[in-house]
């Protein structure tokens, strides 16, 4: 047998209990009866709302009155807990007359435009876009207020919201150097992302005007997997140890992750023989062993920022401009003093 719910009470539900008209029903449910509705009028239909546990439609009321009240949220790979804590910051912040919208890559582990217009034919009030590529960005004509997250680039007709990736780059190498580091070696991902980019480079520079380097090549990457680096890391560790190579640097926590797989398959021993230190802090990197070294980029505080930055730009309250989220390096087991 199935249970069918009892239909919710619609305004005409209440104005028939009541014995009043539909529009007096509505000016009391949305909060506009002062001047226009008797105190005991009002009083009558707030009992009858209560009985039948009334409550308006703010999608069809938002239609009725040619108002936007959805914001998309369009992110790359949803499996990447950074991007989860993104959402939950903005879900805790963005005001409740607001709904959220989500959107993630049809396919693959990052989106393209095709994903930023089905955003856009939903007639949005707001667009949240979540590490987007440079290519991705001249390729889009943005129709409604839009923030960038952690995008690393700079557009006159959007706000952003960015991370701070130069001190991250200085704390990474104050504290590799510190303990004694001149050879490191990097992993990243090939993608057209200015953030990504801008993490190698802060790390490169700071390491260099302390007197170290990052090694050549680095490990590039086709994808932003566990997995993928697992693999890549197999191919290159040993010979990168017999290179001098201390410590290596991935331009994500998940990358990370598949380093110190490889290694512990290698039997590389981490950190006595290879320093190994991430981007994001990610909540497993407190919890995979040796604990891993990594910059926190602040992934709550991010989509919090653009919770409030929308809320802002769309009830009038402030308006958004540019913001950065300081960076804070966490050190863990995953570094020590180098070897020899």
């Amino acid at each position: 047998m199935s249970l069918t719910p009892a239909p919710r009470a619609t305004a005409r539900d209440v104005a028939q209990l009541v014995g009043v008209s539909v529009a007096t029903v509505s000016l009391v449910a949305n909060g506009k009866a002062a001047g226009r509705v008797t105190p005991q009028t009002r009083e009558r239909v707030l009992a009858g709302i209560r009985q039948l546990d009334y409550r308006v439609n703010t999608t069809a009321s938002a239609l009725a009155q040619g108002r936007r009240e959805t914001v998309a949220f369009v992110s790359p790979d949803p499996t990447n807990p950074f991007f989860s804590l993104v959402l939950e910051g903005i879900v805790d912040e963005l005001d409740d007359s607001l709904s959220l919208t989500v959107l993630v890559p049809s396919h693959g582990d990052d989106y393209d435009p095709s994903t930023v217009q089905r955003a856009l034919a939903g007639d949005l009030a707001g667009l949240v876009l979540a590490s987007p590529g440079r290519t991705l960005l001249d390729s889009i004509a943005p129709t409604c207020p839009t923030i960038l997250l952690d995008s690393g680039e700079t557009r006159v007709d959007m706000a952003s919201v960015d991370l701070d990736v130069e001190t991250a780059g200085l704390q990474l190498a104050d504290h590799l150097v510190g303990l004694g580091h001149r050879r490191v070696a990097y992993v990243g991902v090939g993608r057209d992302k200015a953030t990504l980019q801008h993490r190698r480079e802060a790390l490169h520079e700071q390491l260099v005007l302390r007197g170290a380097d990052l090694a050549v090549p680095d490990l590039t990457l086709q994808r932003m997997t566990t997995a993928v680096a697992l693999d890549g890391a197999l191919a290159v560790l040993s010979r990168w140890i017999d290179e001098g190579i201390t410590a290596v640097v991935c331009g994500d926590d998940l990358l990370a992750y598949g380093v110190l797989q490889a290694a512990r398959r290698l039997g590389i021993d981490v950190p006595a023989t290879l320093s190994v230190a991430g981007f994001n802090d990610l909540p497993y990197s407190a919890m995979v062993s040796p604990a891993l070294t990594s910059v926190d980029l602040s992934a709550r505080e991010l989509g919090a920022s653009a919770g409030r930055a929308m809320n802002g730009m769309l009830l009038g309250t402030a308006p958004a401009g540019r913001a950065t989220l300081r960076a804070r390096l966490i050190a863990r087991e995953s570094t020590a003093a180098a070897r020899g």
